[in-house]
Order: structure tokens, then C-alpha cells, then sequence
């Protein structure tokens, strides 16, 4: 055990003074402002112009070409045969049977015409001429129409809290230290001896 002293503190508030807020108020009134809307018309000047395009013509003559006439001749062909006849039982003299078998026979004949033969030719034609060119014209159409102007204006009140300030309350206090430790310490040891009678 052992006996020594330490320092306590504790605070101590003393209050100085009420505290201030500041808060925000909105206040608003109505004005006027100008609103414009920009509208366009179109107008017209007059410029010379100078403008081309693609002109078909025909260009047509006359071609030598060869075509064929298509001439046909129709005959018929005949196959005839003697065959037994059918009456008698088949002992009479043979009769001849014949078979039309009808023939075309075509060939051509070639034979120059005279042929028109038209192709387009293109041509680029220009010329100089005073045209109407369009533009647009800008214009301003303004009026006032009501509107809602706010501000905010910072004010300030005081506040219910109170602001301290605190100071060291310091005290020195006695205490003692406990803690187990090993000590030395002397005793006595007897030993038993017989003695001589």
C-alpha cells in the first residue's frame, strides 16, 4: 500500500450572454416586364440570275438492216401398203391402205429495208435572266405582362440558449495504491536431536 495525492478537475460555466439568430424572410410584389416575341415575314428583291439545264433533242436517220421473209410450203405425204382383207375370211385379193401424213417445208429469204433510227442527244443550255429572290424580314412584337418579383431579407433575433464559458476547478485529494508484492521475513526452523543419557 502506498499513499500519494492527485489532481481532480471539473468545469465551471459562467454565462456571458444570449446568442443571436439571423432567418431569412421572403417579400414579394408584383412588377411589370417587357416580353418580345421575334415574328418573320417575307419579303422580296429582285436579282439577276443565271441558271442552266439539260436540253433533249432527237437525232434521227435513216439505217440499212436485213430481216427475212418466211416463205412455207404445206404438202402431205402418203404411205400406202396392201394389207389381207377382211372379207371371205380373209381369201380375197389385198386391198391398199394408205396413211396422209401432212409436211411444212419453211426457208428464209433475206431481203434490205430502210430503218428510221432515233437517239436522244443532251445538250447544256444557260442563259442570263433577272429573277425574284424571297428573304425573311425579322420583327419585334413586344408587350408587358404582370410578373411576380420576391426577394430575401436576412434579419436577425436572439436565441433562448445561453453561451457559457468554463474555467479549470482543480483539487488536490489524497489516495492510496494497493497491489500485491513479496516481502522477506526471518522465522525460526527447529530440528529434533536426541541427546546422550
Amino acid at each position: 500500500r502506498a499513499s500519494m495525492s492527485r489532481v481532480v478537475c471539473t468545469s465551471r460555466g459562467h454565462p456571458l450572454r444570449d446568442l443571436e439568430e439571423t432567418y431569412q424572410v421572403q417579400r414579394c410584389f408584383t412588377g411589370k416586364d417587357r416580353v418580345c416575341d421575334t415574328t418573320y415575314k417575307i419579303d422580296t428583291t429582285t436579282k439577276d440570275d443565271y441558271q442552266c439545264c439539260n436540253v433533249e433533242t432527237p437525232n434521227c436517220y435513216m439505217e440499212e438492216q436485213v430481216i427475212n421473209d418466211v416463205t412455207c410450203t404445206n404438202t402431205v405425204e402418203f404411205n400406202c401398203q396392201r394389207e389381207k382383207s377382211t372379207k371371205n375370211d380373209g381369201y380375197g385379193q389385198k386391198e391398199v391402205v394408205c396413211t396422209r401424213t401432212p409436211k411444212q417445208d419453211c426457208y428464209n429469204i433475206p431481203r434490205k429495208i430502210q430503218v428510221e433510227v432515233c437517239k436522244t442527244d443532251v445538250h447544256r443550255y444557260c442563259e442570263k435572266f433577272s429573277n425574284v429572290f424571297p428573304f425573311p424580314v425579322e420583327e419585334q412584337n413586344c408587350h408587358f405582362e404582370p410578373k411576380k418579383i420576391c426577394e430575401l431579407q436576412q434579419k436577425t433575433r436572439p436565441k433562448k440558449a445561453k453561451k457559457y464559458s468554463y474555467t479549470k476547478d482543480c483539487k488536490e485529494q489524497p489516495r492510496e495504491i494497493c497491489d500485491q508484492c513479496e516481502k522477506k521475513s526471518i522465522q525460526p526452523v527447529c530440528d529434533m536431536q536426541e541427546r546422550l543419557q
